[in-house]
């Protein structure tokens, strides 16, 4: 039994309690409290620091079926298991109806009460796990995970948050790195299917006979090899979410049978009669043009529609440069876990290198460069020196200018950039202290707030 439980014992009947309490701690549990006080015991439920209740179900002052209810208010996960006497376990079942989880019949067995408080621990326990890996999901796939305060990012947020609780099927457009299994899990964090599978998958990653058999599963025989049937991955993901990266690389064999799938809600497993119902919310994703790819016809037109229903395009690392010194902390903080390093920041020159440089490979790109800038730094602060060579060779006059815009335009983009990373340098440079960057820069405390407000940066991210 777990020796960490908590468990709270109500009896009037103190000779009992004192006996359940010898039986549990003989078996592990030494914290056992007992009442003989249906109001104490009241306060005891309310108080949430116990991983099991027992109560008896005729208590002279409150019932146990009154106390069971008011304990489903206040502690709705918490076991409860009733004493019922002789005579009346067809009370006790009806209280199991109304949400006990099990009940002891007078007089009992030592034996018995183990078995049903192991048991109900057991149930506790594994509550306690769903909700520590929920937490954690959404810790990690939650949009505050996905880093970005700039314009584009908050669209793509907003879009995210509006369309992960329907069911129309999602395309996923960016470059390679941008973050599109990314967006894809968070989607299914905030769905009505979070508590399903997500199954990722990428079509350009199995030769086309192998991919139809792990896309549809087989049945024994189908082929040489086949020895058992095998569950398709579209079957894993039923209830859940199905992630297909790189739709494009799918052949047009299976473009038609996926179709067929979408069209139908049925698969059919490789060498099978069967057709099985599948019910998956299907977001798929790519780095190429869409349009392009149905001129060139390598994607067909009516798969196209049927899974580009809604779109979210995500934007390239260089069209969101005021989001790099964001991505820089986060991804320090998340490597510095790994080393006896101290790592505060990167330093004016080596923020400056990282935001001319125009990051082909994106975000991902990026969270290598830091790892590796991480291993390389000898002080507190990523230096220009700790960076790779093609990011130091690149010098802030030679980012490109921008003359597709009116002159007036153009010149308001590069001061409102500009005011960002004087802003942002202004809050490395004192650790997020707003009156100390305030003084420095010459301007008033409240002028300087407003300008973060207007360029949406948060200087808690840079206090120490």
């Amino acid at each position: 039994m777990n020796d960490k439980a908590k468990i709270l014992i109500i009896d009037d009947d103190e000779a009992l309690l004192v006996s359940c309490t010898k039986v549990l701690q003989n078996n592990g549990h030494c914290d056992i409290i007992t009442v003989t006080d249906s109001h104490k015991a009241l306060r005891e439920i309310e108080s949430g620091e116990y991983d099991l209740i027992i109560s008896d179900l005729a208590m002279p002052d409150m019932t146990g079926m009154e106390l069971l209810h008011k304990a489903r208010l206040s502690v709705p996960e918490t076991p409860f298991v009733i004493f019922s006497a002789y005579g009346n376990v067809e009370r006790a079942v009806e209280a199991m109806r109304e949400g006990a989880f099990d009940f002891i019949e007078k007089p009992f067995k030592a034996e018995r009460l183990r078995v049903v408080v192991e048991k109900s621990l057991h149930h506790r326990n594994l509550h306690k796990e769903k909700q520590a890996l929920e937490s954690e999901l959404q810790r990690k796939y939650g949009l505050d995970n996905i880093i970005g305060r700039s314009q584009p990012m908050l669209q793509v947020f907003d879009l995210i948050t509006r369309v992960a609780k329907g069911e129309s099927n999602i395309t996923v457009v960016g470059e390679s790195g941008t973050g599109k299994e990314l967006v894809a899990r968070s989607i299914h964090s905030q769905s009505s299917r979070k508590n399903k599978a997500f199954v990722p998958v990428n079509c350009g990653a199995f030769p086309e006979n192998l991919f139809e058999s792990e896309l549809f599963g087989y049945e024994k025989g189908a082929f040489t090899g086949a020895h058992r049937r095998k569950h398709g991955l579209l079957e894993f993901a039923d209830g859940g979410t199905f992630f297909l990266d790189e739709i494009c690389e799918l052949s047009p064999t299976l473009q038609v049978k996926l179709l067929r799938m979408l069209q139908d809600r049925k698969i059919r497993r490789v060498g099978g009669n069967e057709l099985l119902e599948v019910d998956v919310r299907i977001i798929s994703a790519t780095n190429q043009n869409l349009e392009q790819a149905l001129k060139e016809g390598s994607l067909r037109e009516d798969l196209y529609y049927r899974l580009n229903v809604i779109s979210i395009q995500l934007p390239p690392l260089r069209d969101r440069r005021e989001d790099i010194p964001l991505l820089c902390i986060h991804f320090i903080k998340k490597f510095s876990r790994a080393t006896p390093k101290s790592i505060k920041g990167v330093s004016e020159e080596a923020l400056r290198c990282l935001e001319n440089y125009n990051w082909p490979g994106n975000v991902r790109e990026l969270e290598n460069v830091i790892e590796r800038a991480i291993t390389f730094a000898t002080d507190d602060w990523i230096q220009v020196k700790d960076l790779p060579e093609k990011l130091t060779q690149q010098q802030t006059e030679n980012r490109p200018v921008q003359v597709d815009i009116p002159l007036k335009d153009a010149k308001a983009k590069i001061v409102s950039q500009f005011e960002r990373d004087y802003l942002t340098q202004m809050l490395i440079r004192h650790n997020g202290n707003v009156t100390k960057a305030a003084r420095d820069s010459g301007i008033d405390r409240r002028t300087f707030h407003r300008l973060l407000n207007r360029h949406r940066i948060d200087s808690k991210v840079w206090k120490q």
